[in-house]
């Protein structure tokens, strides 16, 4: 890019050739401004303040003289040097004044450069000026190419898959919500992307297919929440065979929202309330579509295919049950999700799962410096609901309220009301059955919130030494001693 002052003349030429003769040869000022706006885009709050260039040139004959004030609600977020507040130009003159925009904020800016000066036929030369604040390391969604997917004209029993990308422009982890959709049956995502976590600067694309049950054209939408502090929900339309609005039946969850979580509980599901706009029969698909890492991975509805269901919630953390309905003529609603929310009712929550589907592993608490299987001291499969705190009361006990012996989990330990203290999380790989090598997962959760979650390959009669809870504070301190074998230690003392 050439610098400014190698193209001043240029430009000072090119407005020379808009004005009128009777402009050029009066012995009068005549002013011209360039740009005629300034659009600074995102600009995050505390970083280098940038700034666009406003040439003022004077190409009349006499001389210019002007003042630049900032006008607007906004004016604050712009600002010129203050030697560029008052211009004194001759004939053929012209400056460049640097305009700088600092937004505070998170939202959008808008101001005037107001150039008051003695044109008698431009008084007043207005620079509107826009920018957005962004916070610093935020994240900031985008959809590309467009927020349209046309997926094109396809014929009825045949199918068209198309794509769209979801990137992240800013400088923090962009997270997804629930995806959810609207509008026509015919479109449905590949798999749920709900939970997706997006580095800066990549993208994850979104594959749909389009299935048309009908002759004429579908439309539909793809609704997407994340943590972008600015736009925490975007859409995306979906068209096909020119778009349409073809009545497709409605999946219906009564859906509670929350439950409080003390060991696994099973929640019921009704769907009934699901409709058809033809008044047709309907049958029921019902289906998970997201669980906690820690869940059983492999557990679904019972029953899958009834208008009511239930739902055995083993983990705590976010579950995403989905249902489709279809009418007899074999045309389905788009998935609605009933969104779960599963707290730890219990103070102290601690939860293990695996990755092998034949390997035993086991979760274990101690209290203070209680050493492996020692009792009452260590919490275990052996010792599940040991008397801790003062004595027969139950509030302060920790309770094993999962433990599972035939792969990936989960297990979990709940302590209501821990007494103040210092509790060790450990991790035993008892057996690997076929497994070999497994990795472990743990995740703590203090007053309801997961404070810590991490992982460890492991293999047979290993120990892992995860961390240590401190109560009443609530935190965890992640364990530094490497992997031990028990030895022969595989039983309470």
């Amino acid at each position: 890019m050439r610098p400014i002052h190698a193209i001043l003349p240029a430009i000072v030429g090119a407005l020379v050739g808009c004005r009128s003769e009777t402009d050029i040869v009066s012995f009068v000022p005549v002013i011209a401004v360039q740009p005629a706006a300034l659009d600074y885009g995102e600009v995050v709050s505390g970083d280098a303040t940038p700034s666009l260039d406003v040439l003022v040139a004077n190409l009349g004959r006499a001389d210019l003289i002007a003042d630049l004030t900032l006008e607007g609600e906004d004016a604050a977020a712009f600002s010129v040097p203050e030697e560029a507040l008052h211009l004194e130009l001759p004939p053929d003159g012209s400056v460049v004044i640097p305009v700088t925009f600092a937004p505070t904020d998170l939202r959008p800016y808008a101001g005037v450069l107001a150039v008051t000066n003695n044109d008698v036929k431009q008084a007043v030369v207005p620079v509107p000026l826009s920018g957005i604040g962004r916070v610093p390391y935020a994240p900031d969604i985008a959809i590309e190419p467009t927020d349209t997917l046309d997926l094109g004209t396809v014929a009825v029993g045949e199918d068209e898959t198309g794509f769209f990308q979801v990137r992240n422009l800013g400088d923090a982890d962009l997270v997804l919500g629930t995806i959810t959709q609207s509008g026509a049956g015919a479109f449905h995502l590949d798999q749920d992307y709900s939970g997706v976590v997006i580095a800066p600067g990549q993208a994850r694309p979104v594959v749909l297919t389009y299935t048309p049950f009908q002759a004429g054209g579908d439309s539909g939408a793809v609704h997407i929440p994340s943590n972008d502090p600015d736009e925490p929900l975007v859409d995306v339309t979906l068209l096909a065979n020119g778009g349409g609005t073809f009545a497709y039946p409605e999946a219906v969850i009564d859906c509670p929202g929350q439950v409080d979580l003390a060991g696994p509980i099973d929640v019921p599901l009704d769907g009934s309330a699901s409709t058809d706009p033809g008044g047709q029969a309907l049958t029921w698909d019902w289906s998970i579509a997201r669980r906690p890492s820690a869940a059983d991975q492999a557990a679904t509805p019972d029953p899958t295919d009834t208008p009511a269901t239930t739902v055995r919630l083993d983990a705590a953390g976010t579950w995403e049950v989905q249902l489709v309905v279809t009418n007899e003529d074999g045309v389905p609603s788009v998935p609605t999700k009933c969104v779960i929310d599963a707290v730890p009712l219990d103070d102290l929550h601690v939860e293990l799962s695996w990755g092998g589907p034949t390997s035993d592993l086991d979760l274990h608490l101690a209290d203070g410096t209680s050493g492996l299987f020692e009792v009452p001291g260590d919490t275990s499969f052996c010792n599940p609901n040991p008397d801790w705190g003062t004595a027969g009361q139950s509030a302060d006990d920790p309770r094993l309220d999962l433990d599972d012996d035939e792969g990936f989990g989960p297990e979990n330990i709940n302590v209501p009301a821990p007494a103040k203290g210092a509790y060790a999380v450990r991790v035993h790989l008892f057996d690997d059955v076929d497994d070999g090598a497994v990795t472990a997962r743990v995740t703590v959760f203090t007053y309801g919130t997961a404070v810590w979650s991490g992982s460890q390959v492991m293999r047979r009669n290993e120990v892992w030494e995860v961390g240590q809870v401190n109560w009443p504070d609530g935190t965890f301190g992640v364990g530094s001693e490497p992997l031990w074998n028990a030895g022969g230690t595989r039983s309470c003392e």
